[in-house]
């Protein structure tokens, strides 16, 4: 009785398409790898950019507060002071875009609400954004000499910290602004505005 010969080759085709089958396997591993990773990316860069833009708003209300603010310039203080802290020049830590949520909070204020009233202005950190904060510092003041009155021209240093939904995206930037105060009851609006601007983290 005659058999059939077994090909000799048999053996070679299945080792072949089980390594064709790993490489695509791999293949497949590594291109998803590398979408989750672009996804994490993108993610990361859309948070960071909450941050910026979260911190960006707090300085610009900041400022707005602060140039509509009337009465007398606030007292500078060398420590925490009761009520509106005002840091005088150079009692700030060296690099405060750098200090914790918590330094912050003890040392600044939330934004969109009023430092001397406590009264909520405005609305910042929904959806489980944590609210922007700003702290404020004088670094600069002169007297100006007028026919009937003397007016202070003081420059003020603003920062504002911005959060995203994670931990790690936090935003600091900062201003220089100008202000002149009067010593007498004038219904104009106060001169100066902002001098410069940077982004510290």
């Amino acid at each position: 009785m005659s058999r059939c010969p077994v090909k000799s080759d048999s053996g070679m085709v299945l080792l072949l398409c089980l390594i064709f089958l790993t490489i695509l396997t791999l293949l497949g591993l590594s291109a998803s790898a590398d979408a989750v990773l672009q996804r994490q990316l993108a993610a990361n860069l859309q948070d960071t950019e909450r941050a910026t833009q979260s911190a960006q708003s707090a300085l610009k209300w900041a400022e707005q507060w602060l140039m509509a603010m009337e009465g007398p310039p606030p007292t500078v203080c060398a420590s925490i002071c009761e009520g509106f802290t005002v840091h005088g020049t150079d009692t700030l830590v060296p690099h405060p875009e750098f200090e914790s949520l918590s330094w912050w909070q003890i040392h600044g204020f939330e934004a969109g609400i009023d430092p001397l009233t406590k009264e909520r202005l405005a609305s910042f950190g929904a959806d489980g954004f944590t609210a922007p904060l700003w702290v404020i510092e004088t670094i600069h003041e002169t007297t100006l000499a007028g026919d009937s009155s003397t007016s202070q021209q003081v420059w003020y240093r603003l920062l504002a910290r911005g959060h995203g939904r994670s931990q790690t995206a936090v935003s600091v930037v900062e201003s220089i602004i100008m202000r002149t105060w009067s010593t007498i009851e004038d219904p104009s609006q106060p001169q100066g505005g902002r001098a410069a601007w940077q982004r510290l983290r």
